[in-house]
């Protein structure tokens, strides 16, 4: 703070020194500007000097972030501080700037550099544009030189007048008309100096007023004054400016006209002080000496609404404590504030000398005030229309503040106190009385229904509802119901109850009306929370379908006809396999229910884990495996065609689609083999002699584990496993390098055919 203060007093003592030779005219203007440079660069480094800062950049950057020009400025601790009026000279859409383009003031002053257009009509039409010249004069042919410089508009005009009638007498009788009006204007400079954000000297249009000038200068810093802005003319004091009757008064003659030579000063504020708490506008103020908490206030735009008016706190700082005053509202008027205070409007208290509040079961809830025609709970309950239908008048409460201002409660009887039995209840100040209604006092009742309904859910409980009821509210029953066994839970209800007893429940079954018919002696009541479960009718089945592809004369869909329909029923159905058709290669895909899925998925998720922890090693894990909608079902169609009814005779379910393919003359050799090969199939060659065509094993392969998946979905293990057409040998590795790409080996089966069920069959085989 030291080298802030020092450079601000000696900036202060340059401009004093500056006021001064300017008022005696003992400086001219080159000399004014030069002074004011010096006084800049002495006050730059005085800063450097007792700051340590090697480089001006460096410091006029900190000083950018130290004082501000606008209503909000950072103080040293880093604080922002909104002060009043401030960002008046530095907003961008309130320059004051002079309208160049309005008729010419008759108030304007002539000066060097004007130009002035003289137009004469009547009998003779004339108009003629002059300068004034440095002299401060024009020469008119014919009448001479005449002095404008100094002159206003109006004085101009007579004087124009006065010189001109020698030549055209007609002035004299009105006959010719004179008017003076301006063509371009000169400009002028000005001189600004003292806590303004830029000072200096400034070339501005002579139409040009002191709050333009500010706002060219960069504003008022934080330091600077709004109270008393002084305009200096001629070497004495010309105008001694308080901004804030323009901006709080609206008075528009505070915008003075300025002239040339004039010079604008702007002195650090008197007295800077803060308002906070409950006024419109709560901010730093400039103060001037004589100023109280009154006027402070006004300039805050007065209290707000929940302002404490009776009472203010002021914070000041007295040789190096602080002191606090409570000001009385009978002295806002004489307190006098200094630099530095702090005043804080309080609000007021939440509490309240005579209302009272009714919630519950009336026609009109809210805050009443106690008066003649409140005074009492039964009048308050009138006041509010009376009570609902609903209301539950066993028992009101009315919560009242003690002394302490802890509550009590206090018990009603609503039904005696309506009926006159029992004696009324006189009001306090913020009593609260709440008077519950009947369905408060009940939990939100629901019963529920499941199964063969269209919209199975919870439903909302009404008193007399029976089971036909709700299952009209659920959209009706669906096709699959079954009418003649429909089963309803109840809990078992006894309040007084003192033992646990082995039943849980109630259970009733009951058979629903056709067509739900109203009446009845059997129609089932329900009752809160009960529960209702409509059965599939055991004779109800949806048709269900097999698919045979392939090699059949009548390829389709058929029917499941009866339960337990088998594999070579369906089979026949469809023509039998054709002479081309490679029966041993057939197989089965069947769709996943939602039991099977929710088990290939837990498989699946031991496994990975079992490969994550080491105890799988082979390259033949699910890790990229997606579980499928569908799986393959090992079939040997020979065998059930040959055995009807047999175990190879599958029995079939909906969904499920038959393939007899066409004879595949070919082998794959896949996994850790040396290059994974088709190989044309040859009769009676074992598995050994497949690999070796694809180049033997790899250093990874795990000879012993080989495996061989057969076109049917069947796998078979070891080397000496039989190898037939179409069928696909895979050979695991040690440690995961190239995982076999399972889809590769699917499509050799089928393109619809489920991964999961060969890898997990592969697995298994592999890791025995």
């Amino acid at each position: 703070m030291c080298f802030v203060m020092t450079a601000l007093l000696s900036h202060a003592q340059t401009n004093q020194q500056l006021l001064e030779a300017y008022r005696n005219g003992t400086l001219s203007e080159s000399q004014i500007s030069e002074l004011k440079k010096e006084s800049a660069a002495a006050t730059k480094e005085e800063v450097v000097r007792e700051r340590g800062i090697s480089d001006l950049s460096k410091l006029e950057a900190t000083q950018a972030t130290t004082v501000g020009t606008s209503g909000v400025t950072t103080n040293s601790s880093g604080e922002t501080r909104r002060i009043f009026g401030h960002d008046l000279f530095t907003n961008s859409k309130l320059s004051f700037e002079p309208n160049l383009q309005i008729a010419t003031p008759d108030n304007y002053v002539l000066g060097p550099g004007d130009e002035v257009i003289i137009d004469l009509w009547g009998i003779t039409d004339s108009s003629t544009s002059y300068k004034i010249s440095p002299d401060g004069r024009i020469v008119i042919s014919g009448v001479g030189p005449v002095t404008l410089s100094g002159l206003t508009v109006a004085e101009a005009t007579k004087r124009l007048r006065s010189a001109m009638a020698s030549m055209y007498e007609g002035l004299y009788d009105g006959s010719v008309k004179l008017k003076l009006s301006l063509g371009s204007i000169r400009s002028i400079q000005v001189n600004i100096t003292g806590e303004v954000g830029n000072s200096g000297t400034y070339t501005l249009p002579s139409l040009a007023t002191l709050f333009h000038a500010l706002h060219i200068a960069g504003g008022v810093n934080d330091l600077g004054t709004l109270r008393s802005i002084k305009v200096y003319r001629g070497g004495k004091l010309y105008s001694d400016v308080d901004v804030f009757d323009y901006i709080l008064n609206g008075k528009t003659d505070k915008d003075i006209a300025l002239r040339d030579g004039d010079l604008i000063t702007v002195a650090p504020y008197s007295k800077l002080v803060e308002i906070s708490g409950q006024v419109k506008r709560p901010m730093f103020y400039e103060m001037t000496q004589s100023e109280t908490i009154a006027d402070l206030v006004g300039y805050a735009g007065g209290f707000t609404n929940e302002a404490n008016r009776n009472v203010v706190s002021v914070t000041r700082r007295q040789g190096g404590k602080w002191q606090s005053y409570t000001v009385e509202s009978d002295k806002f008027d004489s307190f006098v504030l200094e630099d530095g205070d702090i005043v804080a409007i309080s609000g007021d208290i939440n509490r309240y000398d005579n209302r009272v509040q009714v919630k519950g079961a009336v026609y009109r809830e809210g805050y009443y005030a106690i008066d003649d025609k409140t005074n009492t709970v039964k009048k308050l309950i009138e006041r509010a229309d009376g009570l609902r239908e609903d209301a539950f008048t066993a028992r009101a409460l009315l919560y009242r503040e003690k002394p302490d201002w802890t509550m009590e409660v206090k018990p009603i009887d609503l039904a005696g106190l309506m009926a006159g039995k029992v004696a009324d209840v006189e009001l306090r100040p913020n009593d609260m009385l709440i008077i519950s209604a009947v369905s408060d006092m009940k939990e939100d009742y629901e019963v529920a229904v499941f199964g063969a309904v269209r919209r199975p859910a919870k439903y909302p409980y009404a008193e007399n509802m029976t089971v036909e009821d709700l299952l009209v509210a659920a959209g009706g029953l669906s096709e699959s119901a079954s009418t003649a066994n429909v089963t309803i839970t109840r809990r078992i209800k006894d309040a007084k109850s003192t033992q646990v007893k082995d039943e849980l429940l109630e259970s009733f079954t009951i058979s629903v009306k056709d067509g739900y018919a109203v009446g009845g002696d059997n129609e089932f009541v329900l009752q809160p929370y009960d529960q209702v479960y409509v059965r599939r009718s055991p004779v109800y089945v949806q048709q269900s379908n097999v698919r045979v592809e392939g090699e059949v004369p009548f390829a389709g869909n058929y029917p499941i006809t009866h339960r337990n329909m088998r594999l070579s029923e369906i089979v026949n159905a469809a023509g039998m396999p054709t002479p081309g058709a490679f029966v041993e290669g057939a197989y089965l895909v069947r769709r996943m229910t939602d039991e099977e899925r929710v088990q290939q998925k837990a498989l699946k998720e031991m496994i990975e884990r079992q490969s994550q922890s080491g105890v799988v090693k082979d390259s033949l894990s699910l890790n990229s495996i997606e579980i499928d909608s569908v799986y393959f079902v090992g079939i040997n169609l020979e065998q059930a065609l040959s055995n009807p009814g047999s175990d190879f005779d599958v029995v079939l379910r909906d969904g499920d689609v038959i393939t007899i393919p066409e004879y595949n003359g070919t082998v794959r050799v896949l996994g850790a083999v040396t290059y994974p090969n088709t190989i044309t199939y040859k009769a009676k060659k074992n598995v050994q002699y497949y690999i070796n065509a694809s180049g033997g094993y790899d250093k990874y392969a795990r000879k012993n584990k080989a495996f061989v998946i057969y076109m049917n979905g069947m796998v078979a293990s070891g080397k000496r496993a039989e190898v037939r057409p179409g069928c696909i040998i895979i050979v695991p590795s040690k440690s995961v390098t190239e995982p076999v790409k399972w889809s590769e080996v699917i499509s050799m089966l089928s393109s619809t055919a489920s991964t999961a069920a060969v890898v997990l069959s592969a697995v298994s085989i592999a890791t025995k």
